[in-house]
């Protein structure tokens, strides 16, 4: 399920003047301040990610937080273990000397 993300802003100076422009996408230490360490499963959610980019803006952070709580949220929890005594066992069947014949011959 892809949902709405604004793009991200990145942040320069030039000649002593702070320009914002709109960036590729997220960086990785933004996602991961926000919960969401799978840069794939990110980017299945429409999510932009730049992986170049190493910054970390709390512009985007903010912006990142409302859409990582529906992202967190649709993740199943794992509560089921798998117990080895459910499991069921199979048995070997064990070789019978009735039926097996010699290998050696008698002399």
């Amino acid at each position: 399920m892809k949902t709405q993300v604004q793009g991200a802003i990145i942040k320069r100076w030039n000649r002593g003047i702070e320009i914002v422009r709109a960036g590729r996408g997220y960086s990785k230490a933004e996602l991961e301040e926000v919960g969401l360490r799978d840069v794939r499963a990110a980017r299945n959610h429409g999510i932009p990610v730049d992986a170049l980019r190493n910054t970390n803006y709390p512009e985007n952070v903010e912006q990142l937080r409302a859409v990582a709580k529906t992202i967190i949220d649709f993740r199943k929890p794992k509560t089921e273990k798998r117990d080895s005594k459910k499991r069921t066992e199979v048995k070997r069947k064990t070789p019978t000397s009735k039926n097996k014949k010699s290998t050696r011959e008698k002399k």
